[in-house]
């Protein structure tokens, strides 16, 4: 693998392409694309050029925190070690940005496990958020 990264102000193609193949085509998310796109910081993965996963960075006035979400790499390249890589190149943007900081995560209940080996914690009860249940989670960086 030749991974590499690029980083965006706007919701580039190929996070679009990345978000539909796992969260509208593999999961049934209706309302995966939302009005404040254009207020975050978007985190492309690439295997010798092609889109394999993304991410995204934004405030959120509710938790008072950085959030990183929209996390999804692409079937192929699960189970390798892609989703911690990019958890942390993640990471090490919110830090270069904004400093050390308290970030935290959406997660599906299916995921949490994930997010907990990178050092996240729970912080609330399950809920739902397009109709899967999800908990939040926060890391101090």
């Amino acid at each position: 693998m030749n991974i590499t990264y690029k980083v965006f102000d706007d919701l580039p193609n190929e996070a679009k392409f990345i978000r539909t193949i796992v969260f509208v085509d593999e999961q049934h998310f209706v309302d995966e694309f939302e009005s404040n796109e254009n207020k975050a910081i978007h985190i492309v993965m690439f295997d010798e050029g092609k889109p394999i996963a993304t991410s995204r960075i934004i405030y959120q006035d509710k938790h008072k925190c950085y959030v990183i979400g929209r996390f999804a790499v692409i079937k192929e390249y699960r189970k390798l070690g892609i989703g911690k890589e990019l958890i942390k190149f993640t990471e090490d943007e919110i830090i270069s940005r904004f400093g050390h900081i308290q970030i935290g995560v959406s997660s599906q209940i299916q995921a949490q496990g994930f997010y907990e080996r990178c050092g996240y914690k729970a912080t609330s009860e399950t809920y739902l958020d397009q109709h899967c249940p999800h908990i939040w989670m926060v890391k101090y960086l």
